[in-house]
């Protein structure tokens, strides 16, 4: 009963707080539970993958925080986008920006999964499926192919 007492002193000013948060930063946590699913299982395959080539390193670890925190905030500002109102009246222009940006983490957690599976069991997926995910520059989006024969080009015209 003791307890109860000290549940109630602290849960009656943060009940306010609580809808404030969801309201205004984010409250889609069925989402959540779902994107920790793939980043625990992509987290844990890539320890294994780095366990398997002997080269874990404690660096890999402080990326988890640092992944945590940007997903977070690509969660808030799609939560933002999608949920602000002017005048009083909801603008829903941006509603697709949060599909976009909440798949588009799925979308990165999943590719991540496959090419952790890949490197643990190699020949897992048909290998045109790696070299599709694989064939992409993730810094630029182009193909690495196309890119790869851009920087050939100009290093001969350079010669």
């Amino acid at each position: 009963m003791r307890n109860f007492k000290q549940i109630t002193f602290l849960a009656i000013p943060l009940s306010p707080l609580s809808e404030l948060f969801e309201r205004y930063v984010f409250g889609d946590w069925e989402f959540v539970r779902f994107l920790v699913v793939l980043i625990t299982l992509d987290t844990v395959l890539g320890f294994i993958r780095h366990w398997i080539a002997h080269d874990i390193s404690s660096r890999a670890f402080g990326m988890i925080a640092r992944k945590l925190l940007v997903y977070s905030s690509v969660m808030v500002l799609g939560h933002v986008m999608s949920q602000f109102s002017v005048g009083g009246e909801p603008v829903d222009s941006f509603v697709w920006f949060r599909y976009f940006a909440c798949s588009a983490l799925m979308v990165r957690e999943g590719i991540s999964i496959i090419e952790n599976l890949e490197d643990i069991m190699p020949g897992l997926f048909p290998a045109w499926v790696i070299r599709r995910l694989k064939g992409f520059d993730n810094i630029t989006g182009e193909r690495i192919q196309r890119h790869e024969k851009e920087e050939r080009n100009s290093r001969n015209e350079e010669q």
